[in-house]
């Protein structure tokens, strides 16, 4: 295969890599590597196609090919329903701030909003220092435990307990990750939830882990993120659904 140079991207899109120093066993958590490689032989090729896919529907669109609806299936028009937890049930707030910037995470999860999304997608750089910092951000905040200095009061700061939920987002599935495999990329979405997901301690956890999913575009992309979320379910043993 040929090797992914490192300038692969747009200036639009660029794609985060790893740096030329990265080992897998000695930069990622213990066993980790192990527990991420059959999900991305199984996930990021449907990744690259759907991200293909994407491609190719907007440039028809530029054409005058506009996409059409699909002929609604029997569950949507007999109507559906469903069913939120009690402790996502109040949806009248929401703040969103980037993951990397471990201040403004501690001031979100103490604003009182009844939701925070730690983004590691639009308002974070998409670079490998910036998205590490990121991931150990969100797990420190899931765990209620991350903290920042405020010079001006010069006291260190921590997360108060509260019910705030807490929804991750992930890079968008028109995103990869290169660096990781040598002359391959990951998907960038399958990465960030693996890295988020393997990182838990259920018994840990002072906020439910909630996955906030970014421009969906395909019924089958939809499909991809619950194919994900049943594997990993199966993984730590959780019902499938």
């Amino acid at each position: 295969m040929t090797p992914i140079p490192r300038e692969t991207g747009s200036a639009l899109n660029p794609i985060n890599h790893a740096p030329d120093s990265f080992d897998a066993t000695r930069d990622l958590p213990a066993g980790f590597w192990e527990f991420f490689l059959p999900l991305h032989r199984a996930f990021t090729p449907r990744q690259q196609e759907l991200a293909c896919r994407r491609i190719e529907l907007l440039q028809a669109s530029l054409e005058g090919h506009k996409p059409s609806h699909r002929f609604p299936s029997e569950a949507v028009r007999n109507g559906w329903r469903v069913t939120l937890p009690a402790w996502c049930q109040d949806q009248r707030n929401q703040m969103t701030g980037p993951a990397d910037d471990g201040a403004q995470c501690v001031k979100m999860l103490n604003s009182g909003a009844p939701g925070v999304m730690l983004d590691l997608e639009d308002s974070c750089v998409n670079e490998w220092e910036h998205h590490a910092t990121g991931v150990a951000n969100i797990l420190a905040c899931l765990r209620g435990e991350l903290t920042y200095y405020d010079k001006k009061r010069e006291r260190t700061v921590s997360i108060q307990p509260s019910g705030t939920v807490i929804f991750t987002r992930p890079r968008g599935l028109h995103m990869s990750q290169a660096g990781l495999i040598p002359g391959e990329l990951v998907s960038a979405s399958l990465f960030d939830v693996a890295r988020v997901f393997y990182g838990i301690d259920p018994a840990a956890l002072r906020h439910s882990l909630c996955i906030y999913i970014p421009k969906s575009e395909l019924a089958e992309e939809a499909l991809w993120w619950r194919d994900l979320f049943q594997a990993l379910a199966r993984f730590r043993g959780l019902p499938q659904n």
